[in-house]
């Protein structure tokens, strides 16, 4: 009696775990039945990878220099200049005068600015001049002492008069600044035998003269200045 009554109980689950065994069964099977995809790659030599990222010399393009860039639209082309420029020691300071411009029409007038400068007389350390005639002379400013407009053909040009301390060195003090000078037109410099050796002519290349008790040191020098530095102004009223 017993045993009847519990297979009457646990017959429908009996039944029920062989359903579901019967299902799961084919498909464990179908999975065990696959075998695991393999994969396969194909790795480039390293010969062959060099040989398709680099080119043989016949091969290669041609090497050209780059096109050279183009100067700036305001800045000119170096031209031709004169300059006519004069030391004359004073004391604890020296003077400097300085003319540029123009080569032919600066040329012609530099036997006259050198005749001014050894006019020029000094008193309690300033100059002391006189004018020639259509020259102007107008105020100085922090850098100049004054500046003389003088007529240059038909035009006009600015003669520069300034002061620095002496060095006490006069030789040095007159080569250090003719080579400044002779560096604003693309020159060479020179030494202390060349200032030994200056003409006595005050308009040579590099003269040596006096004027009463002075010395007068002066250059008169072409070669080549930045465009923009020796614009010349109309001629002035007179």
């Amino acid at each position: 009696m017993t045993v009847n009554v519990l297979f009457t109980q646990f017959a429908p689950v009996k039944m029920f775990c062989l359903i579901v065994f019967a299902t799961l069964l084919p498909i464990g099977l179908a999975g065990c039945s696959q075998e695991a995809e393999i994969s396969s790659y194909t790795t480039p030599k390293p010969d062959d990878v060099h040989a398709e990222n680099h080119l043989a010399e016949s091969e290669r393009p041609e090497r050209t220099a780059p096109a050279a860039t183009p100067p700036a639209q305001n800045e000119e082309a170096p031209k031709p200049a004169r300059m006519y420029a004069a030391i004359v020691p004073d004391g604890d300071q020296n003077w400097f005068y300085k003319m540029t411009g123009p080569v032919e029409p600066v040329g012609q007038i530099v036997p006259q600015l050198a005749e001014f400068v050894r006019s020029v007389t000094y008193n309690e350390g300033k100059p002391v001049w006189t004018l020639p005639e259509g020259w102007q002379e107008q105020p100085g400013n922090q850098f100049r002492y004054a500046t003389l407009v003088v007529p240059v053909g038909d035009a006009t040009q600015e003669f520069t008069v300034s002061a620095l301390p002496a060095s006490g060195d006069i030789s040095t003090d007159v080569v250090i600044n003719i080579n400044r000078w002779n560096g604003q037109l693309g020159l060479g410099e020179i030494t202390t035998s060349d200032l030994e050796a200056a003409s006595e002519d005050a308009t040579a290349k590099l003269a040596k003269t006096k004027a009463g008790e002075k010395t007068v040191y002066s250059i008169n020098i072409v070669g080549e200045q930045a465009g923009g530095g020796m614009g010349m102004r109309p001629p002035f009223a007179r």
